[in-house]
């Protein structure tokens, strides 16, 4: 059986390892001792779903030729928390001058604005979401007094009114949701991946 770990093929020798439920198992503690867990799953070339998990740790390792696993560090975490934060940084500036940026016909540059928004908004809640397999590390993450579940609830709705505000083509509305209610949140975002150690 090759075993492959994010990308790259292990030198590993299995002992009395019978069923693949042992070999996740035995790497799983591994990787716990280095701050590491597993994210994703292949075997035989076939991604494995959460439901499907069971089921194939009763495979006996003769039937696995691959077994390939992405894992993820607490370290990867972190750093992913920081370069998101830098991004905000960057769009807050922009963020701000987008009601000028309409009435100036600069739609080009506000459109682009608010795509990378959504990017940095859908990368930060899906690392977020990987965080919460590190609790010890980033379970007391707050922004502006909330958790982070609390606080995507408050901003979710905003964003709403945001797209369609950009769907309606309605600059105003969109200039002052950003200036004034989502500003203010991605500088707590910011604020939190720069006190994060």
């Amino acid at each position: 059986m090759d075993i492959v770990i994010n990308g790259t093929k292990a030198d590993i020798t299995l002992d009395e390892e019978k069923k693949l439920g042992q070999v996740l198992a035995a790497l799983e503690e591994e990787f716990s001792h280095n701050q590491a867990t597993t994210v994703a799953i292949s075997v035989n070339g076939k991604s494995v779903l959460a439901e499907e998990f069971n089921s194939i740790t009763e495979m006996p390792i003769e039937e696995v030729s691959t077994l390939n696993l992405t894992t993820v560090t607490q370290d990867d975490i972190l750093i992913s928390f920081k370069e998101i934060g830098q991004e905000f940084s960057l769009i807050a500036e922009n963020l701000k001058q987008l009601s000028i940026m309409f009435q100036n016909g600069q739609d080009k540059t506000a459109v682009e604005t608010v795509k990378r928004l959504a990017d940095a908004v859908n990368s930060f809640c899906h690392v977020a979401t990987l965080s919460t397999l590190f609790p010890e590390k980033f379970a007391d993450i707050k922004l502006n007094n909330m958790s982070v579940s609390d606080f995507f609830a408050e901003l979710s709705p905003i964003l709403t009114d945001f797209e369609q505000g950009f769907q309606n083509s309605d600059s105003v509305l969109m200039g002052d949701l950003a200036e004034y209610e989502i500003c203010p949140r991605i500088e707590a975002i910011i604020n939190m991946t720069k006190n994060l150690v």
